[in-house]
């Protein structure tokens, strides 16, 4: 997986994405450079670089976290962050900005992970041990682990889409704009969603996860539809394929596709139900398998990204309508004190004008609308915020 996304990586689009924690009270510069240092001691791809296809470690690592003080606007800062250049065969995979406030001691820690190193879990890894080892409750690691493969799952005989697809690709999101900017721009909303978790479930037929993706499916269907298209929406979900399941540091992700394939006036909860069913049926059968060694990858990186880049443009492959994920550690680790809110600023594919990217944290899920300036507008985001929160609203009223 970190050589596809190897492969992907563009100057002008970086395969990464960015988790912004927002702290009542900042846990301070040195504190988070001795986490980080004993975080890429302990997941050591972190303070390497790739060199045609194997990681070698930097002799000499720079403490990757950078302070500012919080200026009128620190979403500037931030911007400017994620527009610098980001490439993992010149520089560490993990970059950390520091914004703080010195007039009320709060603080916004800004980590952007190359996603050859770390998916959505991996992250959540390394932001725990670091936090933990600048809180004093993890001891830090002094010295450099071994590189470790992950241990992906494998399938005898994979499908190779759903057999819930539509006849062709899924319909693009419709925009506001013509042309993309290449850039990233975000809104992030809580919302309190114990009760939703806990009725989600066995007895229900679908998941926490479900109900979440499915209220993401309704709103580009919903959306698509007031802007004059059809039906045809699909949603690019990734999945975990380590063996392990919550452990192992790397990018151990894949993908699968679901459908709006329900009939329009069932519940919201029937919906909830058939999206847990075609996610069991693409599960089942290897929606989401990875080649072990495909033919491609063995040509030279130089020749295999035009190619891979200029198959997964072309009109017919369904790269779904817009991307969603999900984090749920699902336990509650104390060592990440005085966290107020959790941003994560999501990968934006060249086919997709907006990603919601959910993180969940002790009784509620941080949802971050990512999405691209040149294609949808700020005024768009908020009405596709508006209508997301519509929809759990709706899910909370049908569970009752």
């Amino acid at each position: 997986m970190d050589l596809i996304f190897l492969v992907m990586d563009h100057p002008q689009r970086p395969r990464d994405f960015a988790v912004v924690l927002h702290f009542k009270k900042s846990p301070g510069l040195e504190a988070l450079q001795a986490g980080a240092r004993s975080a890429r001691n302990l997941y050591p791809t972190t303070g390497s670089y790739i060199d045609k296809k194997q990681w070698l470690r930097f002799n000499l690592l720079q403490d990757a976290v950078t302070l500012v003080e919080a200026s009128s606007d620190p979403v500037v800062a931030i911007e400017e962050f994620l527009e610098s250049p980001f490439d993992p065969r010149r520089e560490v995979p993990v970059q950390q900005l520091l914004i703080e406030n010195r007039s009320d001691l709060s603080a916004q820690l800004v980590t952007r992970f190359h996603h050859t190193v770390a998916d959505g879990l991996s992250a959540a890894l390394w932001l725990e041990h670091q936090l933990g080892v600048a809180c004093g409750h993890e001891s830090p690691v002094a010295s450099v682990s071994p590189v470790r493969e992950l241990d992906l799952l494998r399938h005898p005989s994979p499908v190779r889409r759903s057999r819930f697809a539509y006849r062709g690709p899924s319909e693009r999101l419709c925009s506001s704009g013509a042309r993309s900017l290449r850039k990233r721009r975000w809104f992030a909303v809580a919302i309190p969603t114990a009760d939703l978790r806990e009725r989600s479930g066995t007895r229900s037929g679908f998941t926490y996860n479900d109900l979440l993706a499915t209220c993401a499916l309704e709103v580009f269907r919903k959306w698509n539809r007031a802007h004059g298209k059809g039906h045809k929406v699909g949603l690019w979900v990734p999945v975990n394929i380590r063996k392990m399941r919550s452990s192992g540091f790397g990018n151990g992700t894949s993908r699968l596709r679901i459908y709006a394939r329900y009939a329009q006036e069932s519940s919201l909860l029937d919906k909830c139900r058939q999206i847990h069913r075609q996610v069991f049926w693409s599960s089942r059968h290897g929606e989401w398998a990875v080649p072990r060694s495909p033919p491609l990858m063995r040509l030279p990186l130089r020749v295999m990204g035009p190619l891979l880049r200029g198959y997964l443009n072309r009109p017919w492959v369904d790269m779904a309508t817009g991307m969603f994920s999900h984090v749920d550690r699902g336990q509650d680790r104390g060592q990440i004190d005085h966290i107020e809110k959790i941003e994560c600023i999501g990968l934006m594919g060249e086919q997709h004008g907006v990603a919601i990217n959910g993180a969940t944290y002790r009784d509620q899920t941080w949802f971050t609308f990512t999405y691209d300036p040149g294609l949808l507008t700020a005024a768009d985001i908020q009405r596709l915020v508006a209508m997301y929160e519509e929809q759990i609203a709706l899910a909370r009223k049908e569970l009752r």
